[in-house]
């Protein structure tokens, strides 16, 4: 399996492609498809030859969302969602992109499907859990393999995601933090903003986690 991440939109969002090239028609899904210009994503798919399969969101805001309609109208897969967010962030997202950044954003179709704790969802041929992680917006969600983690906004290397936007909770956020601690030290974390790092070093080094230790 392999991983190929793309920064996208004016908030410096990572947009992932998960895929496997060693099987039959190169599976492949999408992570947080956040601008409405995707097309270097699009030119990878396509010229790696992959087949994608889904789009999986780990929280409905604008920089992890907003392309989903235009990737639907190219590949004609389905989007995943929790339905927390679809009710919520997903939903208000047109007028939350110009109050708050000043952008125009269409509304959204409606998710093609919902997940919610403990999942299984199919990444390319290979299983991975959900986990719900509610605080920075209600439906956030990490998606959890064998050997790799992608938490959303939920954890970055060495901070978490905002708590003070619309929908959040910082004590949700609090709960969802200590759900994490479960998760091993050899786990590679693949966030939705800056590198990737590893739960170790979060565990020993992120003052978020620090605290609740």
């Amino acid at each position: 399996m392999e991983i190929r991440r793309f920064v996208v939109s004016p908030f410096q969002a990572n947009c992932y492609v998960y895929f496997n090239p060693l099987q039959e028609h190169r599976p492949a899904v999408l992570i947080d498809p956040g601008d409405l210009d995707l097309q270097p994503v699009f030119d990878f798919l396509d010229e790696q030859k992959l087949t994608l399969q889904a789009v999986y969101c780990t929280h409905g805001h604008i920089d992890h969302v907003s392309g989903v309609d235009v990737v639907r109208s190219r590949y004609s897969v389905p989007v995943y969602i929790h339905r927390a967010d679809a009710d919520t962030v997903w939903k208000a997202l047109p007028q939350t992109a110009k109050r708050v950044y000043g952008h125009e954003i269409p509304s959204l179709a409606a998710p093609d499907g919902y997940f919610k704790e403990g999942d299984q969802l199919d990444f390319a041929g290979e299983t991975f859990t959900v986990m719900e992680t509610p605080g920075h917006s209600p439906g956030s969600v990490l998606f959890i393999g064998k050997e790799l983690v992608f938490t959303g906004d939920t954890l970055f290397a060495g901070s978490i995601g905002r708590t003070d936007l619309d929908f959040a909770n910082p004590l949700d956020m609090q709960t969802s933090l200590r759900k994490l601690l479960v998760l091993r030290d050899e786990f590679k974390l693949y966030p939705g903003h800056m590198g990737a790092t590893t739960m170790e070093m979060e565990r020993e080094s992120n003052p978020f986690l620090l605290r609740l230790q």
